[in-house]
């Protein structure tokens, strides 16, 4: 909880990076059409990039359709 009194806007940003990999993450297993092959691939993109992975799996996405 230290983190929080000491650094309130980095732990919100924290909160919602992860809330935005989860979100991506249900919407990449249950809503898209992908292979198992692209499916791992955006899963490790998602995890490995923190800020970058979930833009760019919505922005892929978003083109696909």
């Amino acid at each position: 909880m230290d983190l929080l009194k000491n650094a309130p806007l980095i732990t919100l940003l924290i909160a919602l990076n992860y809330s935005l990999v989860a979100v991506s993450l249900v919407h990449l297993i249950f809503r898209t059409h992908y292979t198992v092959g692209q499916r791992l691939t955006w899963v490790v993109v998602l995890w490995v990039l923190p800020v970058l992975g979930p833009a760019a799996y919505w922005l892929f996405w978003l083109r696909r359709n």
